[in-house]
């Protein structure tokens, strides 16, 4: 089972730079979710791992969620609006609470106050729908590796 879970994990450095299509804004708000509960999952269990690693991670899925609202969501909830901002604003608000669902679901799923293998491979099943370049990339890497180390998926 590890090395199966380590195999999807370690897709990510797999894959390519470019999708086939374009992610959906649907897709890539539950993503968000995931790396919002991760986010506040590593706020409460630092003192479990070393600094510097909760740090990479926090980073690296920091720069991944830039991305995904810079890149797709943003420009996503503009051109289904047709350019109309005001309506985009608040559509992103519904986004931010279906967001906020998801990290709930997620907190009654992993009750214990740990990161967990499948967690990573959540993580980078979003990766294969929308893969970031450059800085964001090497981040999101980092943040992998040491994920993966932090939950024993070695």
């Amino acid at each position: 089972m590890k090395f199966r879970t380590l195999m999807a994990a370690g897709c990510l450095f797999l894959a390519p730079q470019v999708s086939m299509a374009a992610p959906s804004i649907n897709d890539m708000q539950s993503c968000q979710g995931l790396l919002d509960f991760i986010d506040n999952r590593l706020d409460s269990v630092a003192s479990q791992y070393e600094a510097a690693d909760v740090k990479s991670v926090k980073a690296g899925l920091k720069g991944y969620n830039q991305y995904i609202q810079r890149e797709i969501v943003s420009p996503g909830l503009l051109k289904f609006n047709g350019g109309d901002a005001n309506k985009s604003a608040q559509m992103q608000k519904q986004i931010d609470s279906y967001k906020a669902s998801v990290v709930v679901n997620f907190k009654k799923r992993y009750s214990e106050n740990k990161l967990f293998a499948d967690q990573v491979v959540a993580l980078n099943d979003c990766t294969k729908k929308s893969v970031p370049s450059g800085q964001e990339l090497e981040g999101l890497k980092r943040a992998f590796a040491t994920m993966m180390k932090m939950t024993n998926m070695k």
